[in-house]
Formats: C-alpha cells, structure tokens, sequence
C-alpha cells in the first residue's frame, strides 16, 4: 500500500526512549493526548481523547520493540469522511542513528483522493507533525507545547 505522506524528524534521545514515550499511555498523556484508555500493546482498541476534540479509536495492529509501530484509525470515527468509512494504516518507524540518536517517520496509508480523503489526510499531517515537535520538545527538554 502506497503511502499517502511521511513527516520525520531528528529526535535529540535514544530510540528506546522514544520509543516508550509513544507507547506508554502515561509519557503520551504528558505532550500529546489529554487522555489514554491504556498503553498501546497490539491487538488492542486504545482511545485517545483530547478535550477539546473527544474520543480518538486506534487499532494496535503491530509493534516491533524500538523499530515500529503500526496502527489503523476507521476515517468515519475520526470525523474525517461522512458518508464510508475506511480503515488508514498509521506508521511509526524508529531508526537508531550513529549519535546514538532518533530519527522519527510517521506514515499514513490507505486515504482516498476524493475531497474528505484529501483533507482528512492534509489534517492528519498536520496532526502528526504537531504530535512530532510535542514529542521531540518533551523527551528532549522536558517542555509540554501544548
């Protein structure tokens, strides 16, 4: 499956760190979401919620320890298209740099290019840009930029 965009960034920590602050419900609530129904373990449905927006479903469909994190989000239940849902595949990649540092890609798969595809996935971009900084600025300075 074709990727619809990739954002990355250098991550100033060790890959196990990084990794830990996306999969640990606590670390996440910390510079991301305002709440986690648990840590992501796959297999399971975890709910993200934010006050301001409400509940977000994932689906946990794969983790490799430090390497990925594969998960699948239903557009309908994102509030991204009105009529079909469908799933989208979203893709954490962590690469172990020579420093000893990260570097973090998120991916998402499987949009549509009808105009509820476009903008859910231009949205979700940006979405997971701003979750990168956040992450970047907590696990490296301590700082919540929400």
């Amino acid at each position: 499956m074709a990727r619809n965009y990739t954002v990355r960034t250098k991550i100033l920590r060790p890959v196990a760190d990084v990794f830990n602050a996306i999969v640990s419900s606590n670390k996440l609530c910390s510079y991301f979401t305002d709440r986690s129904s648990g840590d992501l373990r796959e297999g399971m449905e975890i709910v993200w919620h934010w006050s301001a927006y409400g509940d977000f479903p994932v689906v946990v469909n794969k983790i490799v320890a430090n390497e990925l994190i594969e998960l699948a989000l239903d557009t309908k239940k994102w509030g991204k298209t009105k009529r079909k849902a469908y799933g989208v595949k979203v893709i954490f990649e962590f690469e172990k740099l020579d420093d000893g540092n990260t570097m973090l890609s998120i991916s998402e798969a499987g949009w549509k290019s009808d105009v509820d595809g476009l903008k859910g996935s231009h949205d979700n971009c940006s979405g997971w840009t701003h979750m990168a900084m956040c992450l970047k600025a907590w696990v490296e300075h301590g700082i919540d930029l929400r």
